[in-house]
């Protein structure tokens, strides 16, 4: 298996297993608690796995937009109770079927979406008649100071280089840009179901190739040239099965509701949460 590299965010060497399957492992970084997956899919393999990641049947594509809204309607208001620039040109990177691009399109916005599976992109060229970018970002060439919101709904612990990727994203928002990120918190509920976590593959291994935290996901992007970071809840999605649906909603709203009574400062674990941070 070779020696894992060094943690992306300190470059130490000390890790921690927490979770395995078949050849993979999850390791948890001793110094900042980072988790990241050992060994790395090569950037070819990743592309292959995410050629037919999307389902192309209708009812399935139903199920997805029903269990994704909640969080598009959410990110949607926050994008533009947070925008600063005054401009509306967006840039909704792994953008899927094109919901959140058209929940923007339908407030006012200048949408461009980037999608690599070829099942999303064209669902999202055919149904909403969006322009949308086929390659992953970092090696498009877009303009600096292009867009004035750049959005990822769980994309981010799916790539193989977070900082290259949100310095790319840094380079082509406007000075005062928004990023916005939902990404899923797995660890904590996989450290609590112990030796259960490795039959439910919570971290759909190979797919999430780092888990982040709310210390990891803002040290991350101050690293790579933001500010004004703050992390919240942002609502939940509703998996179409019933126990699944009900246990988002439970834990959903049980976390809004603290985040809310505890005026902000308390972020349930193993929730999926959303952060947004501004380029200077």
């Amino acid at each position: 298996m070779g020696k894992p590299n060094p943690c992306i965010l300190c470059n130490t060497l000390e890790f921690r297993p927490v979770h395995r399957k078949d050849q993979w492992q999850y390791l948890c970084c001793r110094n900042c608690q980072l988790v990241s997956i050992h060994p790395r899919p090569t950037v070819q393999m990743l592309m292959e796995y995410y050629r037919d990641y999307l389902p192309d049947r209708p009812a399935d594509i139903s199920k997805w937009e029903a269990m994704i809204q909640p969080v598009v309607a959410n990110s949607a208001d926050m994008i533009v109770s947070r925008s600063r620039t005054g401009g509306k040109k967006m840039l909704d990177v792994g953008c899927g079927y094109g919901f959140l691009l058209n929940e923007m399109q339908s407030r006012g916005w200048d949408v461009k979406g980037l999608e690599v599976s070829k099942t999303g992109r064209d669902y999202t060229r055919s149904k909403w008649n969006f322009q949308v970018y086929s390659h992953p970002l970092e090696t498009l060439e877009l303009p600096e100071n292009t867009f004035d919101v750049v959005t990822l709904l769980y994309v981010i612990e799916h790539v193989f280089d977070p900082l290259k990727l949100l310095l790319k994203i840094n380079r082509i928002l406007k000075p005062g840009g928004l990023v916005l990120l939902r990404w899923p918190h797995t660890t904590p509920v996989v450290r609590i179901l112990g030796p259960l976590s490795s039959k439910l593959d919570l971290y759909h291994t190979p797919y999430h190739l780092y888990d982040f935290s709310p210390k990891t996901i803002e040290r991350i992007l101050f690293k790579t040239g933001f500010e004004s970071v703050e992390t919240l809840i942002g609502g939940h999605t509703l998996p179409s099965d019933r126990l699944n649906r009900w246990s988002s909603r439970i834990f959903g709203h049980l976390a809004q509701l603290l985040f809310s009574l505890l005026g902000g400062k308390v972020l349930l674990p193993g929730v999926s949460k959303t952060t947004t941070a501004l380029k200077p």
